[in-house]
């Protein structure tokens, strides 16, 4: 999905910023540490987690976001719904020693994802992760859980909400990747980062894109720097629209993220 040189870029541009990054800590420096001392088990004690990738990376805003097999994807996966937009992208380091994750569907950080029945079961996010390094069983390579996304949650009382995510190992199958390569996943898979047992670090890029219905864990739209807004000036209007910068339609309503004011009068990117 990416060439040689593109990946060498993004590590490239990912590698001063990730030198500062303390592990065992999530993507968002402003998040206080969870409760009970869960940050190292839950993010990885020696992994290295780098948001804020749209102004940090130049390589992610003209390689990533403009990839034409990721929009393609995302065009077709949200027929059903709409437009979609980027929810959030982090490069995942995962350093010697870091042991297996707590399995975990990404969709389920948005409340439909509890509530949502059988009869009518569309994609609203989906994680496109993007090797950076060669992913091996070795090194940590990441394990799904295959017809995990037919779990009946309406079915499920609240109480036992995450304790259905508990698959014995032997339900849970690492992909190895080559860097460039990606691994699709949709939002209701069940899967983790494994245990590095290697030397060597592990890099995955994570790109979660979701139904443009749902708000996304980053507000890009009040965050892109200067630099990174110039970029974006001479974009396709879809890059534009997947970072926040243009209105939202979707299959039923009038659409969301809409400006009300009088555009004659009000200088955008244009």
């Amino acid at each position: 999905m990416f060439t040689p040189s593109q990946i060498a870029r993004l590590n490239s541009d990912f590698a001063s910023a990730l030198s500062t990054t303390q592990p065992g800590r999530p993507a968002n420096l402003n998040t206080p540490p969870l409760p009970q001392s869960l940050d190292a088990p839950t993010f990885g004690q020696n992994t290295r987690r780098l948001g804020n990738l749209f102004n940090v990376s130049a390589g992610f805003r003209q390689d990533v976001a403009t990839n034409a097999t990721l929009h393609d994807t995302c065009v077709e996966i949200f027929k059903e719904t709409g437009d979609y937009w980027l929810s959030t992208a982090q490069m995942i380091d995962l350093g010697s020693g870091s042991k297996a994750q707590p399995l975990h569907a990404d969709a389920a950080g948005w409340w439909p994802f509890w509530s949502m029945g059988d009869t009518w079961t569309p994609e609203f996010a989906v994680n496109f992760l993007i090797a950076t390094t060669d992913t091996t069983k070795a090194n940590g390579a990441t394990g799904v859980v295959r017809g995990s996304h037919k779990i009946k949650y309406t079915e499920i009382p609240k109480a036992e909400n995450f304790t259905c995510w508990d698959f014995p190992d032997e339900q849970v199958e690492q992909v190895e990747l080559k860097a460039g390569d990606c691994l699709l996943l949709g939002g209701r898979i069940v899967h983790r980062g494994e245990e590095n047992k290697t030397d060597e670090r592990r890099g995955l890029l994570s790109v979660e894109v979701i139904s443009s219905a749902f708000t996304p864990e980053e507000a890009h739209p009040l965050v892109v720097e200067e630099q990174a807004r110039r970029d974006l000036a001479g974009m396709d209007e879809r890059v534009k629209k997947f970072v926040g910068f243009r209105e939202m339609k979707s299959v039923v309503g009038p659409g969301s993220w809409q400006d009300h004011r009088d555009l004659m009068t009000v200088r955008s990117i244009s």
